[in-house]
């Protein structure tokens, strides 16, 4: 904790603001679609499964040249898409997108011999 005088002359106490680092776990698992990414989405029931977030004009992202389909902004782009990847994620994990996937998803869990 650090001091800060104010206009007052008294001291106030103040914490800064930690930050979250990424962690492996923060991201989503990276799949291998039939399709593109950009036409996947397109898919009218995959479409209607996927949280499409706002669009706005603020940059979403480091890269402000880098375009994403899925938050329709700059700042990104469309493959780095930390939540179309979480949705897509759940979507394979429940099995919705098993079509769609080149190879088939190994169960994680262990097989009792």
């Amino acid at each position: 904790m650090t001091t800060k005088k104010k206009g007052s002359g008294k001291q106030q106490s103040y914490e800064k603001p930690q930050t979250r680092a990424r962690t492996r776990g923060d991201s989503p698992s990276k799949h291998n679609f039939r399709v593109e990414l950009k036409e996947l989405i397109a898919i009218p029931n995959i479409t209607a499964r996927l949280k499409v977030p706002p669009k706005t004009d603020k940059k979403s992202g480091p890269n402000k040249n880098a375009w994403c389909e899925f938050h329709q902004a700059f700042g990104h782009p469309k493959h780095n898409c930390l939540s179309l990847g979480h949705q897509l994620d759940k979507l394979v994990k429940n099995g919705f997108l098993k079509d769609y996937l080149l190879e088939p998803q190994e169960d994680q869990a262990l097989v009792a011999t």
